[in-house]
């Protein structure tokens, strides 16, 4: 009688093993707080994708200008009617920068984009904000 496992019950405990590990990562992944730079991110997304459904649904160019200085953006209608403001992020750490003193980003209404590049940068890195001038998809690119 021999002591010691088979090869059959060892790949069988691995594979039991990896299977539980890929349902169990994603999960915690989830678990993790976000950092300053991930929830300014999204509220910058938001604001874009908000901006730009503006400009679809009511056929009308909408704009979008930032000030880096103090975070702060401004959206409104081609006919000046103000839509929205506020500040793309109030977290520590987190700037808004741009290689143009005054940033703007013009929705079309037939969804085509007129856009400056955006970069955010916080304690744990940047992000580099661009938008396709054809279809209007805002893409984030860390740095």
């Amino acid at each position: 009688m021999s002591r010691g496992f088979t090869l059959v019950e060892i790949v069988t405990v691995l594979l039991i093993l990896g299977i539980t590990a890929a349902a169990v990562v994603p999960a915690l992944s989830r678990l993790a707080p976000d950092d300053e730079l991930t929830r300014a991110t999204r509220r910058l997304e938001r604001v874009l994708a908000s901006s730009q459904g503006a400009a679809l649904e009511r056929a009308a160019t909408v704009e979008v200008a930032f000030v880096p200085e103090s975070n702060r953006y401004w959206t409104w209608l081609n006919d000046s009617t103000a839509l929205d403001s506020g500040f793309v992020s109030t977290e520590p750490g987190v700037r808004l920068w741009s290689s143009t003193a005054r940033p703007r980003i013009r929705f079309r209404p037939v969804g085509t984009v007129d856009a400056d590049s955006l970069m955010l940068t916080g304690p744990n890195g940047a992000v580099f904000i661009t938008i396709d001038r054809w279809t209007g998809k805002v893409d984030v690119a860390p740095r």
